[in-house]
């Protein structure tokens, strides 16, 4: 069904509209699925026998549940051949809860069209079905709205009667009782006494038992959630069950039962004696969790019911490294050795302020399968992320990591990430990668066994690693690294953003390491600002360069270092750079652009920029996994005091939301409110970076306002 683009409510259709209305019900069910009730829709016994005006014979009332959407009005439509006029309704809705009523004649061939609007009159969802209705009571019908934008579906019930069940939606502990009540309305909204008939839609999670002619006694029985169903004249009220999950908290135990007497950290990440299956949630309260010795998941899923530890909404839980590895060699802190599992939304760091050795351990060590590492924050510790080779099908996902690494005595170490995979997929996307001693990215494997295959970064920011070095202006450390002894095959650098503060960093992107000849990489539409050079281009049978940006005032541009680039493919790069500056490296030869292009027969269609942007360059990039929450990366080349930003594509509107500088991520958001729609102004002054634990040699320096990047969050209201 097309959308009105006038945006105002409850539009008039015509006729050829109505007749397109009836083809696209034939089309698949991403239009607006169906559902109707095992009882059947009865055929009206009397038919019209002209167009002219008749009683109304059937009442139906709607009742919807919006809550989770951003829909304001619901309106609906009613057609039929013997209907001249279309019938509309708007549907009130209050609390969250859209119900009403329609009155419509009799009859078979009865096309219901709904559709929902939000605030500012914008179509959000639509869905249709055609009934025949029979005069008095008619079975219920449920029409499921489909999202016309990145919303929720709507499930929209009509019926001769309305069944509403209380609480509507409630949370329990295992073994937790809830009583359910069940009100019967008719087709007036007057109550109905009658007995109901309850059942669960996921048993596993919860048990229901009647205990009256209207009510029920729900039992917590697993993690999980269900929804609850009292049933009465073909009319089903739902009630939302969730059933949290397994509980470790800092004071836990391993005698706990995992729910009101919570496990230890270990014995959680143990299965809890046995209890924790395939689908479950592990939620770790708030508060800092320590260990003596270093600590390994063994939580194993399956690939249709992966098993997830994740901080407990509202709570901040902080996994202390500090003590529970080697003071004599570097040790991993957090292993995760169970297949298919997920990690996410909790802080993982290490208090110690040694910072002059490499015991620093790796925080948190992939050694399993089918894993996803999901808004993690990592800090202080010696490698932030780290996946041994063999295993595949890895997933890190919008975390942070920031101030990891030791200080050598030559120069830092310790990255962000460390990547390499035997096979891949190996997927890092989404992270913001700031201040470490050593690199942001650092895809690389040494000569053995590893290797450095189907591993894919994008969406990335990397910027400023290697900063807090004794010797940041000749930093070795690049913010991304792709390439090692072993060579790179089938790799993607796509959409990723670095940034070097001025006297900061040699290598922006180190593209293959030492001689290494390299397979094949794509390096596509990245953005990088700094460093001394920009792109360092290593050997390659394959690489395909196109639509990247640098930028850099007296930085070199690209620098490649074969003189065998038959397999190079340079298309629309842009460079923002003086054209005649020797910027532009090939071999061991610096030249201008235009003599650059001509000596190494590449990059015909690269274009040289003289003026940096008139405009700051915003990236916001939502996050998959948590609806309105986001990255925003602003390259404030104008040195605005703010710069505005459009929420509406993250943020709904009427939530709550806050903007948090990463470089403080635990301070104070540098904006919040209600969201009203339309742009938001983000301040750009600087904040000043978090320092790492036990200092370093050079303090980490501020961005702003030349550069700012921020995690957007909200609050369903």
């Amino acid at each position: 069904m097309p959308r009105h683009t006038t945006g105002r409510l409850g539009p008039r259709l015509s006729a050829s509209h109505r007749n397109h209305e009836r083809v696209l019900r034939t089309r698949p069910l991403w239009r607006g699925l169906v559902l109707i009730s095992t009882l059947g829709l009865a055929s009206c016994s009397r038919e019209p026998t002209d167009g002219g005006p008749r009683p109304f014979e059937a009442r139906l009332l709607l009742r919807a549940d919006v809550s989770a959407s951003a829909v304001a009005t619901l309106v609906a439509e009613v057609t039929a051949p013997d209907i001249a006029t279309t019938l509309i309704f708007n549907i009130p809705i209050a609390a969250g809860v859209a119900s009403g009523t329609i009155d419509l004649p009799a009859g078979s061939n009865r096309s219901i069209a709904i559709r929902a609007y939000d605030a500012g009159g914008v179509e959000t969802h639509s869905g249709s079905v055609t009934v025949s209705l029979q005069p008095g009571a008619n079975p219920t019908i449920a029409i499921v709205l489909t999202p016309l934008t990145g919303d929720v579906p709507i499930e929209v019930t009509l019926g001769s009667f309305a069944v509403i069940v209380t609480p509507a939606a409630d949370s329990l502990l295992i073994g937790d009782t809830l009583t359910l009540t069940a009100t019967i309305l008719d087709a007036n909204g007057t109550p109905v006494t009658g007995q109901v008939v309850w059942g669960a839609l996921s048993p596993r999670a919860a048990s229901v038992v009647s205990t009256g002619p209207q009510t029920a006694r729900v039992t917590a029985i697993r993690p999980g959630r269900t929804t609850v169903v009292a049933t009465y004249g073909g009319t089903a009220g739902p009630a939302a069950v969730a059933v949290l999950g397994w509980f470790a908290a800092p004071a836990g135990s391993s005698t706990g039962d995992g729910s009101g007497r919570p496990w230890d950290l270990q014995t959680a990440l143990h299965g809890g004696n046995g209890s924790v299956q395939p689908g479950d949630t592990v939620w770790l309260r708030g508060g800092t969790y320590t260990s003596a010795s270093p600590i390994t998941s063994t939580l194993a899923g399956t690939s249709s019911a992966p098993v997830v530890v994740r901080q407990y909404p509202g709570e901040r839980a902080v996994l202390d490294a500090r003590g529970a590895t080697s003071s004599t060699g570097r040790g991993d802190f957090l292993t995760v050795a169970g297949n298919y599992s997920t990690l996410w939304g909790f802080e993982v760091m290490d208090s110690d302020p040694n910072r002059s050795t490499d015991t620093r351990p790796n925080m948190i060590v992939v050694n399993a399968s089918h894993v996803k590492l999901i808004n993690l924050t990592v800090h202080d510790g010696g490698i932030g992320f780290y996946t041994f080779s063999e295993p595949v099908d890895i997933e890190i996902y919008g975390c942070l990591a920031y101030n990891n690494g030791w200080q050598e005595p030559v120069f830092g170490n310790g990255h962000g990430i460390y990547a390499k995979s035997t096979t891949g997929p190996v997927s890092l996307r989404d992270n913001i990668l700031f201040n470490q001693f050593g690199y942001g990215i650092h895809i690389f494997t040494i000569a053995g066994p590893d290797g450095l295959t189907n591993i894919h970064a994008e969406g990335n920011v990397s910027f400023n690693n290697g900063a807090v070095d004794a010797d940041p202006v000749n930093s070795p450390s690049a913010n991304i690294l792709f390439g090692g002894s072993k060579p790179v095959q089938n790799g993607t650098l796509v959409d990723n953003m670095t940034y070097f503060s001025p006297n900061v960093g040699v290598h922006n992107l180190l593209i293959g390491f030492g001689t290494t000849l390299n397979q094949d990489l794509t390096v596509r539409n990245n953005y990088a600002v700094g460093g001394m050079l920009l792109l360092d281009v290593g050997w390659w049978q394959s690489l395909t360069l196109t639509d990247n940006s640098l930028f850099g005032s007296i930085s070199d541009m690209i620098w490649l270092r074969d003189s065998t680039v038959s397999g190079f493919q340079l298309a629309n790069n842009r460079y923002y750079r003086d054209p005649s500056a020797d910027a532009w490296g090939y071999i061991n030869t610096d030249y201008g652009f235009a003599d650059w292009q001509r000596v190494s027969g590449v990059g015909a269609t690269d274009r040289v920029v003289t003026n940096d942007p008139a405009e700051p360059k915003v990236f916001l990039r939502p996050n998959r996994y948590e609806p309105g929450r986001a990255n925003l990366i602003i390259y404030n080349w104008t040195r605005q005091g703010t710069v505005p930003v459009d929420l509406s594509g993250i943020v709904r509107m009427g939530d709550r939301y806050e903007v948090r500088n990463v470089q403080d991520f635990f301070g104070a958001p540098v904006l919040s409110g209600t969201y009203t729609g339309g742009p938001v102004d983000v301040p750009m002054a600087g904040v000043t970076p978090v320092a790492p634990i036990g200092g370093s040699p050079t303090p980490p320096p501020q961005t702003g306002p030349d550069f700012g990047v921020f995690v957007i969050t909200s609050t369903r209201q």
